[in-house]
Parts: structure tokens; C-alpha cells; sequence
């Protein structure tokens, strides 16, 4: 008989100001935040600490903590909701050494039945950079059609960086 991984109990937790630490096992790491433009210097605990308060109390964000068991894995969030039409940014990060194991394809499709059936969204849509190729191939495996690329879109690491635009509509076009 196989030698079969044991079953994922993956979920997702609304984000709380207890998730702090977690946060703060990856939110300093180089290796996940180079896709980020937006941070790129050292983070304080403080400093992300007011961030996370300002995402829970948002009207326009839903944060989310994901955990394998009690085991935690990264965050994930739609951002920017426009509810006129009824549209959404999709984040998702998964703490280095939980990447590469299937993490991140599980909590992306928790994270797509939520905005669907519990927020009742009509489409969600991400940016990816260019050369993150692995990305891409996730999001295209579960979904999600390119709409563009946005030319350097983001400064980072001393040059700029080609985004890619890709999104997903709500099955059935409700």
C-alpha cells in the first residue's frame, strides 16, 4: 500500500490581533516579501500590529489566518471590495516553510468559496509578478484567466517589475 499524507484539516480564521506572532513569522522574511512592494523595510511588531487593526476593522477587507490543524500557514484576504460591483482583490501568502506542500491551492479555494457564497461577490481579481511563474500556474489550475500585464507596475529591489492582472468570475456569471 502507498505511503498516503495524512488528510488536511486546512482553514480559514478571521484574521484576529492574537495572529500577531504568527505574522510576524514571515512578514520580515526576504525570501516571501520580495513580491510586495509595498514592504519592502523591516517591519516593527507595532507597525504591523496597527495594520492588522486597521484590516480588522475595515469595511472593505476580509482577513483571514489559514492553519492546517493548529499548525498555522500564512494569511490570505480580499481587499479593495467594491461592493457596487460586488468585486475584490485576492492576497494570499504562505509562510516559507510551509510552501510547495498544496497550502496554498487548498486555502485559495476556501478563500474563492467565501467570497462567493458568504459575501456574495461576482469577481475576484490579483496581481502576480510577471516572473513568478509558480503563481501563476496556481491560479490558472484553480481558475483565474489573465487580463493584462501592467507594466512597470512596481519598484522593487532597485528596478521595476511587470505585474500581471488575472481574475476570476463567479461560476454561472451571478
Amino acid at each position: 500500500m502507498p505511503n498516503t499524507p495524512p488528510p488536511r484539516a486546512v482553514r480559514l480564521e478571521p484574521l484576529s490581533i492574537d495572529h500577531l506572532p504568527h505574522v510576524m513569522s514571515w512578514v520580515n522574511d526576504r525570501e516571501v516579501m520580495q513580491y510586495f512592494a509595498t514592504r519592502q523595510n523591516a517591519i516593527s511588531e507595532d507597525e504591523e500590529r496597527g495594520y492588522l487593526e486597521s484590516l480588522i476593522a475595515s469595511s472593505k477587507d476580509r482577513a483571514y489566518s489559514i492553519f492546517d490543524g493548529e499548525r498555522y500557514l500564512g494569511q490570505c484576504s480580499i481587499n479593495q471590495i467594491y461592493w457596487p460591483a460586488r468585486n475584490g482583490r485576492l492576497f494570499l501568502v504562505i509562510k516559507r516553510d510551509e510552501q510547495r506542500k498544496g497550502y496554498g491551492g487548498l486555502a485559495l479555494d476556501l478563500l474563492v468559496e467565501t467570497a462567493f457564497d458568504e459575501l456574495e461577490l461576482h469577481k475576484l481579481w490579483l496581481i502576480v509578478r510577471k516572473d513568478n511563474r509558480s503563481s501563476q500556474a496556481m491560479y490558472l489550475k484553480h481558475g483565474f484567466d489573465f487580463e493584462g500585464v501592467l507594466r512597470d507596475e512596481y519598484f522593487v529591489q532597485d528596478r521595476y517589475h511587470d505585474m500581471v492582472r488575472m481574475s476570476l468570475l463567479v461560476p454561472n456569471g451571478t
